[in-house]
């Protein structure tokens, strides 16, 4: 079953009851690193192996023991990484064509593992074992590892990237004049479905009068990480044109409704986790469309000045030489009632991104996705704490409201 998890609040919320995270933590800047004394965690998806001075979901502190050996799992999933000394933790199976990761055990009291069910061909494998522990190097027993489809909440996860700037692990193809009208163009994955994997579609509007394929090498790049691109072959309309709005609607609308067609769509569509693209013009739709139930967060290139009721977060990008929209990019970021990132790019004009394929934008947009769309912790570092990537050169000015 799919699940919403629009907002990284529930993702945490998620962590936090099966343990994961400490519920005090804010939603969006995982701590890293600590097991309870005497009971063991699996790791689930993307997810934290651990919070600080976590307490564990049933019996007793166990005393220090040896290390227990690693879980593993059968197709889909790597083994599990040995854990500290502490206590047994059996972990709970995954759903679908994922296996069973086990927890490793060690030497001291047993706890009692929850389980976690992991759908579309994922395995949880999340075990909460022992009492309350303080923070530390002891903790609990190896932990089981997550198949390569299921995060904690049930939801497809994707193989880990080093550089968000890589292609990711699917090929890609273009499919031109498709659609209502035959106005779209869909650039995605060439295999849909594997492994039961689930792919967010992302709606994309063009600067005006500007063709979608301009944008073809970052739309292929975005494809690659697994999600299915719907765009606009044009928009006519200036900022703020019903217009535009009602293409980019319709295309949304239409790659869902394939999710319940015959069809190579069919089954396959991450039909609650839409992303709402675009470039100037189109960046202004896409915030303006983004109240849409579907769409997940919303990713506004160079936009112009727009409002709407998002449900999701937002990522806005500029850049220092934009003298077009700069300006109007943040009468969004001042209207926007969600949590939301300005990122501002030193030296970059309003048509920057149609160079290089996307330039330093691309990445950093690539990592939001995958963040708020995938559970992708690695890509925490590109937006929280003082020292984020996008708070760095060649990034200035980062400004970020409604954030943890």
């Amino acid at each position: 079953m799919q699940q919403n998890v629009r907002g990284r609040s529930r993702f945490l919320a998620l962590l936090c009851s099966v343990g994961l995270a400490a519920c005090s933590e804010s939603p969006a800047d995982p701590d890293p690193g600590a097991g309870g004394a005497g009971g063991s965690a699996g790791v689930s998806g993307a997810g934290a192996a651990s919070g600080a001075a976590g307490a564990g979901a049933g019996g007793a502190a166990g005393s220090a023991g040896t290390a227990g050996s690693g879980g593993s799992i059968s197709a889909g999933g790597a083994s599990g990484a040995s854990g500290a000394s502490g206590g047994v933790g059996n972990a709970g199976a995954g759903a679908g064509n994922g296996g069973t990761g086990n927890a490793g055990a060690g030497n001291g009291g047993a706890g009692n593992g929850g389980t976690e069910n992991g759908a579309n061909g994922g395995l949880a494998g999340v075990a909460a074992g022992g009492g309350a522990g303080a923070s530390g190097a002891s903790g609990g027993g190896s932990a089981g590892a997550a198949g390569g489809g299921g995060t904690a909440g049930g939801g497809p996860t994707l193989p880990p990237v080093d550089d968000y700037a890589d292609e990711g692990p699917f090929d890609t193809v273009v499919e031109e004049d498709v659609g209502p009208d035959d106005g779209y163009t869909v650039v995605r994955p060439q295999t849909l479905g594997e492994d039961g994997f689930l792919h967010a579609p992302i709606i994309f509007g063009p600067g005006i009068g500007q063709p979608v394929l301009t944008h073809e090498d970052m739309l292929r790049n975005f494809a690659s990480h697994g999600f299915v691109v719907v765009g606009v072959n044009v928009l006519s309309g200036g900022p703020g044109d019903a217009g535009n709005r009602m293409l980019m609607l319709n295309g949304l609308d239409w790659i869902l409704d394939q999710n319940d067609v015959e069809g190579i769509y069919q089954g396959k569509i991450y039909v609650d986790h839409a992303v709402s693209m675009g470039f100037s013009v189109g960046g202004t739709s896409a915030v303006e469309i983004g109240g849409h139930e579907a769409v997940a967060t919303v990713v506004s290139i160079h936009g112009h000045s727009a409002s709407a009721e998002l449900h999701g977060p937002m990522l806005q990008t500029t850049g220092t030489e934009d003298n077009l929209g700069a300006d109007l990019q943040q009468e969004t970021y001042e209207m926007s009632e969600v949590q939301t990132f300005l990122a501002t790019l030193t030296g970059a004009p309003h048509a920057y991104i149609e160079q290089n394929a996307g330039g330093e934008q691309r990445p950093a947009i690539v990592a939001w996705m995958r963040y708020w769309i995938y559970a992708d912790t690695g890509a925490t570092d590109y937006f929280f704490g003082d020292d984020c990537v996008l708070c760095q050169a060649p990034w200035e000015n980062p400004q970020r409201k409604n954030w943890p």
